[in-house]
């Protein structure tokens, strides 16, 4: 198991013209190895990903968990963490994109099939009859990204929904992530306002940070 602490780029590091740019090539990137995956390999990591979400710290302890329902190609298949987060009988949240206001709403979800919905680029979220739950309701999170750091940083999607949201958890709400291996990179950019994980789960490595207090 590796430690890390965190770390941001003081400003003067970070090139905030080129940066945009640097991380569309770095998604590219990472997107295409992953579907460049030989399918037998990517299923097995898949499996073991899946397993891996029990053990994950505070997992077993929480009542009330957010995860994600994956929706492209080169996102493994959550629905089985979805399904067994149910069957646990834990209370799941899922996001959904409030496009007006530019954040994730955090909703309730009681049934896949009745409460899950296509929602913007087609990604399954909550319908509109779930009920809605406050950041400080949540005891867990499970993060998605494109690529994830030997620091615990990660890429997302550009939007900045996870962004937004990290920050308004209960700072004592474990937050992880499960990830390919082709997800992995050694460092990537990180800004300021970007918010590290507590730990990243790939199936052959697993990234720790150590909460440093304030």
């Amino acid at each position: 198991m590796l430690f890390f602490s965190s770390r941001i780029l003081p400003l003067d590091f970070i090139d905030m013209t080129d940066l945009p740019a640097e991380k569309k090539d770095l998604r590219r990137s990472v997107v295409d190895r992953i579907l460049a995956m030989p399918p037998e390999v990517r299923a097995g990591q898949e499996r073991r990903l899946v397993g891996a979400l029990p053990q994950l710290p505070g997992y077993r302890e929480a009542g009330t968990v957010m995860l994600y329902a994956s929706a492209f190609p080169e996102e493994f298949d959550t629905r089985p963490l979805l399904e067994s987060a149910l069957a646990e009988g834990k209370r799941l949240v899922c996001p959904r994109v409030d496009r007006k206001a530019g954040v994730l709403r955090l909703a309730l979800v009681k049934s896949l099939r009745d409460d899950l919905v296509p929602g913007m680029l087609k990604i399954p979220e909550p319908a509109k009859h779930c009920e809605i739950l406050e950041p400080g309701e949540i005891d867990w999170i499970l993060v998605p990204g494109i690529a994830f750091d030997s620091q615990g940083y990660r890429l997302g999607r550009g939007a900045g929904h996870y962004d937004k949201l990290l920050p308004q958890l209960r700072p004592e709400a474990p937050r992880w992530a499960l990830a390919l291996e082709s997800q992995w990179l050694e460092a990537l950019p990180v800004e300021p306002h970007d918010v590290p994980l507590d730990g990243v789960v790939f199936p052959d490595r697993r990234v720790v940070r150590e909460r440093t207090s304030a």
